[in-house]
């Protein structure tokens, strides 16, 4: 850690996202297999299955285990993790929810309570107690769920809570209930591949195709509710937010693994589980429990990626900047910085480009401002959120984007197009993309320039090449070299043809 400014490896938001993700797998399971266990253990004692109550004894185990000391680490982890990359934002989710958090921590305290009670009651207790024990974990665990869903949900659709300001209203935000729906489902799909890991190395037979079996018609069931709640939380994003999940690539590559980690699980259940559990064994059922682990991911990476350029939708963006000062952008001051490393440029760097980029790895900088001059860099810094919806608007002011710029430019990394290895017309191309690709494609989907140029000649397309940055305030000044406007005209007036 740099002190005072955290700067790791890969992008903040990705170290957020594995991080939260990891921990997500642990903490639905722990809910869910709260559920699961009090299931199992009525089941079993009605059927006085001695032989299933010491497998569900030798799995509470592992259960208390995982879900308390793994569970507790990575929910620790994201706590010092989002406090430090976006102190901010978390700043602002305490504040606001401050008696919600403190509910939640009352609530863990009950579960990690009743979990140990649970454990070490199994021959303590009588089954009565235990099994109230055993539902008192799951209540309370669920509850907690509630609350951080509550939360979570808020983030992507703050709905009348940014009117009104009231926590209720924050609280039970459009995507707060179908968001439940979804997030019970799946807690109890989980819950039931994890057991289904555990059962089918069982060595008693007729023990093993009960629990399989009985895992089965929880997994799927579960699934039939998570499935449906998924797409109604779909119905409840913001239209820009729903429309990435189709049109941007990674959102997009992610809802994508999601539906195709769950079109191969629900049948791999039916088969596995439910048709043929005698001959399951342990690698096809970690087979089904990491298609679940993978879809899970995939759907907790969308909802992460479509809620840029925020953290809190239409209020707080990524960059610390808050939505309704972006009216009075550009800033007749100076954005201040709590810690300067001495390099203006770089304290911008740190401020407003490093939750979502790095310098040589995520999203790299270096590789995007290769061969561009300091003074397009400058021009394009304020403009940024003009040319993707993903991009929060630049919070400083102008001599900020050129400290910023100068910064970028000791970094770019060297120019391909005077290496000499491109050829004459992918030496156009590239022109073309880091001069107009920022905003235009050619002839593609995205705000298209060809019909634009039809008929024109080279020299035509040159001279308003020279001039975009009269025609609109979004356009920077072209700053680039004489034979950079021929490449870009070049490929315009080719392209057009």
């Amino acid at each position: 850690m740099n002190y005072p400014v955290w700067e790791p490896y890969i992008a903040n938001g990705v170290l957020i996202g594995v991080i939260a993700i990891v921990h997500v797998f642990v903490s639905h399971f722990a809910i869910g297999g709260g559920l699961y266990l009090v299931l199992a253990e009525i089941w079993a004692r009605r059927r006085n299955d001695a032989a299933h109550l010491a497998y569900l004894e030798r799995y509470s185990r592992f259960f208390v285990l995982l879900t308390l000391v793994f569970g507790a680490v990575t929910g620790v982890a994201i706590w010092v993790t989002i406090g430090l990359i976006h102190p901010v934002g978390t700043k602002w989710l305490i504040n606001h929810f401050v008696w919600g958090w403190a509910t939640e921590w009352v609530m863990f305290f009950l579960e990690i309570t009743a979990a140990m009670l649970y454990l070490y009651g199994w021959r303590r207790l009588s089954p009565k107690l235990h099994l109230a024990i055993g539902w008192i974990y799951f209540v309370t665990a669920w509850l907690s769920l509630v609350i951080i869903n509550g939360i979570l949900t808020f983030m992507l659709t703050p709905g009348g809570w940014l009117a009104s300001g009231s926590f209720w209203e924050g609280f039970f935000n459009p995507g707060f209930l179908p968001g439940m729906v979804f997030r019970t489902g799946i807690c109890l799909a989980l819950a039931g591949l994890y057991a289904s890991l555990s059962a089918a190395r069982e060595q008693n037979a007729e023990l093993k195709t009960r629990i399989l079996r009985f895992n089965g018609s929880l997994t799927l069931g579960a699934l039939a509710v998570g499935v449906p709640s998924g797409y109604w939380y779909f119905l409840t994003l913001p239209p820009v937010a729903a429309e990435q999940l189709v049109s941007a690539r990674v959102p997009a590559l992610a809802v994508q693994v999601m539906l195709a980690a769950a079109g191969v699980l629900a049948p791999a259940v039916l088969v596995l589980l439910l048709l043929i559990p005698r001959r399951t064994g342990a690698v096809a059922a970690g087979v089904m429990l990491a298609l679940a682990l993978v879809s899970m991911g995939g759907f907790e990476w969308a909802r992460e990626a479509i809620r840029k350029p925020y953290v809190i939708h239409e209020f707080l963006y990524s960059n610390n900047l808050l939505a309704r000062d972006a009216a009075a952008l550009p800033a007749a001051d100076p954005l201040p910085v709590t810690f300067s490393t001495g390099d203006r440029g770089r304290d911008l760097y740190l401020h407003g480009c490093r939750s979502c980029h790095t310098i040589d790895s995520y999203h790299p900088l270096r590789e995007y401002v290769a061969g561009l001059d300091e003074a397009w860099i400058a021009g394009i810094i304020p403009r940024l959120h003009l040319y993707r919806e993903k991009m929060p608007p630049f919070p400083g002011n102008t001599a900020d984007a050129e400290a910023l710029g100068r910064y970028l430019k000791s970094v770019a990394g060297p120019d391909p197009l005077v290496d000499g290895r491109l050829s004459a017309a992918a030496q156009d191309a590239l022109a073309f993309r880091r001069r107009c690709g920022g905003c235009h494609t050619l002839a593609g989907n995205f705000r298209p320039l060809a019909d634009a140029f039809t008929g024109l000649t080279p020299a035509d397309a040159a001279d308003i090449v020279a001039g975009i940055g009269d025609m609109s305030d979004s356009m920077p000044p072209f700053t680039g070299t004489d034979e950079e406007k021929e490449q870009v005209a070049r490929h315009l007036t080719g392209g057009a043809q």
